[in-house]
């Protein structure tokens, strides 16, 4: 017998794939999850997929998908239409407070609308104050037997303890340049080369980030741009040159995270030069297309120091030190 496909709308995932497999054969599922991973890795749409396997009207026949996608609860689920599931965001607020969790709490003995359960996603859980997790808790510890918690966060360290010994942490995959590469060619006929890499390295291995970044990343583009070509320059040791590129890029006090950011794809370009020559996977440059012609000859040692220097250079913008000056030294002493 061929084994029941489960989360075909989900690329990758095997571990996730197999633990709901294992619960869903067992006719048992966990009352929380915590879903960890960066913005764009899918995290929402397992959250659905779960959902909607849970309650799905073919979950019995192991010859259909789950969830099967068709039946009418899948269709509501997955189509955003189910009054069962309920989103606790914090809106536009730094964190998510104990009056999100209070709402929690009003409706969550109010029975379902629909079918057998309701659902509650807790977007961004990592930024719950403790007060929050505090009271959430005592949801947890006790929910009514038709609730299933997910919990949406990037780092399932931030919650506490007994927040996360009540609900198995679930991290989303986490994707290979490479892989992101030929993932977004699939999606773009024609797609435009060095923006197509460009998100692919920057996406932090998320499908849903790298989409983004190739839609709407132009300022992701730019510094990419300049992080490349500083490096060449630096490589190249033409100070003046690299003196008057660094004095053009974006340095009032507003942009240093900006600065320091084409500074850190800077130190990837370099270790990605180590790791070719130690037969390494590539982070900045694409896997497809290889170094560059000028950084294959360059010294180990070399690159080594400058990824030194750069960090340091990172390191004072971040104390607060005049953008103009740490780049002038950047240029002078590389």
């Amino acid at each position: 017998m061929s084994e029941r496909i489960v989360f075909p709308a989900l690329l990758g995932n095997d571990r996730l794939r197999r633990v709901f497999a294992a619960d869903a054969a067992a006719g048992k599922s966990a009352h929380a999850y915590v879903l960890e991973g960066p913005p764009g890795s899918g995290r929402h749409t397992a959250a659905r997929l779960i959902a909607a396997a849970s309650l799905c009207e073919n979950r019995s026949d192991p010859s259909r998908p789950l969830p099967c996608g068709s039946c009418v609860s899948c269709r509501k689920i997955l189509g955003g239409l189910s009054v069962d599931v309920l989103t606790v965001s914090r809106g536009e607020r730094a964190t998510l407070g104990v009056g999100e969790i209070r709402t929690v709490k009003e409706t969550l003995y109010v029975t379902p609308n629909d079918g057998e359960r309701k659902f509650y996603f807790i977007e961004d859980a990592h930024l719950m104050t403790v007060q929050a997790q505090n009271a959430l808790l005592l949801s947890l510890e006790e929910p009514p037997p038709y609730v299933l918690f997910f919990l949406l966060c990037e780092d399932a360290s931030l919650l506490l303890e007994t927040i996360r010994s009540r609900a198995p942490v679930l991290r989303m995959e986490r994707f290979q340049p490479d892989f992101i590469e030929e993932w977004l060619e699939s999606r773009f006929p024609h797609p435009d080369r060095e923006r197509l890499v460009t998100a692919a390295h920057l996406a932090n291995g998320a499908l849903g980030m790298a989409e983004s970044l190739y839609r709407d990343g132009d300022e992701a583009l730019e510094n990419y741009r300049n992080a490349s070509e500083l490096v060449r320059l630096l490589l190249a040791g033409r100070r003046s040159e690299t003196a008057a590129f660094a004095s053009a890029l974006p340095l009032q006090a507003k942009d240093r995270a900006r600065l320091r950011q084409i500074l850190t794809l800077a130190r990837w370009a370099l270790r990605d030069i180590i790791a070719d020559k130690r037969g390494g996977t590539l982070l900045f440059y694409s896997a497809k297309d290889g170094l560059p012609a000028y950084a294959k000859k360059i010294p180990l040692r070399r690159c080594a120091d400058l990824i030194a220097k750069l960090a340091r250079a990172e390191e004072d913008i971040a104390s607060n030190v005049t953008p103009s000056l740490v780049m002038t030294s950047l240029a002078a002493n590389a």
